[in-house]
């Protein structure tokens, strides 16, 4: 299991990158943090993530370049991992 699952969205039109978010998020397991890379704030996938029980933390590094970092939540193992990473 690879703690850390990269995602490149930043290419692909709507609703091209939720979609590929999605389907990531349901194999996502306890453990894992999912690293979007996207050229906007996703908006309407922040809803989605708290509906579905997920945390997350975004930032902006410069005009077009979003990273989003999803675990699940209450998942001390994934968010420790975040605090790695930045």
């Amino acid at each position: 299991m690879d703690p850390i699952i990269t995602l490149d969205v930043s290419e692909l039109e709507p609703p091209q990158p939720m979609h590929k978010i999605c389907q990531t998020l349901t194999s996502l397991q306890r453990g894992q943090l999912l690293h979007v890379r996207h050229r906007r704030e996703p908006v309407p996938l922040f809803a989605i993530l708290a509906q579905q029980q997920f945390e997350y933390r975004h930032t902006e590094e410069g005009a077009g370049r979003h990273h989003i970092w999803i675990w699940h939540q209450g998942d001390e193992q994934a968010y420790n991992k975040l605090d790695e990473k930045q």
